[in-house]
């Protein structure tokens, strides 16, 4: 996916040899990428690609299908309940299969732009400007739960959410009663 990412957003002119046993292709004509295409993932045997204001979606990693998005898409993961995409304006966006998205509300207008995004546990994780992490069960109701102007990016496994920073980490866990 990394060799796609940067063949994405290079621009350079379409290959057919690559270095050693590769082969690499750069679309540009063949996508609607709108600009600079950010995060990508990976699940349920589709690669999904986000940019401004798009979801771009592939079986194959060649043939790409668009959807359009309400804001500048920043983030995309594939988790336990499938494709998660954050942006702008309190965007996130989900998919079980990649080709269909439904579109929820993080916060009030312009309260928050979202910049990543995990599932597990049952709880869905957004970071959010100024680094604020905000934690869901079904989408709708948001609690804070850290913010730490430094964030770098966050992760979830095994029953944590592990939140990288300058200098720290932090790990949240459910509180066992």
């Amino acid at each position: 996916m990394v060799l796609l990412f940067a063949a994405l957003i290079t621009g350079a002119a379409p290959r057919t040899e690559g270095p050693g046993p590769f082969r690499v292709r750069t679309l540009v004509d063949e996508i609607d990428a709108g600009g600079w295409l950010h995060y990508m993932a990976y699940g349920a045997g589709v690669f999904a690609v986000v940019g401004p204001f798009r979801i771009l979606v592939s079986k194959d990693g060649v043939h790409w299908k668009t959807f359009y998005a309400p804001a500048r898409m920043n983030s995309v993961e594939y988790t336990e309940v499938g494709f998660l995409a954050v942006g702008n304006a309190g965007t996130l966006m989900a998919s079980k299969d990649g080709w269909s998205w439904k579109r929820y509300k993080v916060g009030r207008d312009l309260e928050w732009d979202l910049f990543g995004v995990a599932y597990g546990g049952g709880w869905y994780f957004v970071e959010a400007n100024k680094g604020v992490i905000l934690a869901s069960r079904n989408l709708r109701d948001w609690v804070r739960l850290l913010e730490d102007p430094d964030m770098t990016g966050m992760v979830y496994g095994n029953g944590r959410l592990v939140v990288g920073s300058l200098w720290k980490l932090h790990v949240v866990e459910p509180v066992r009663r």
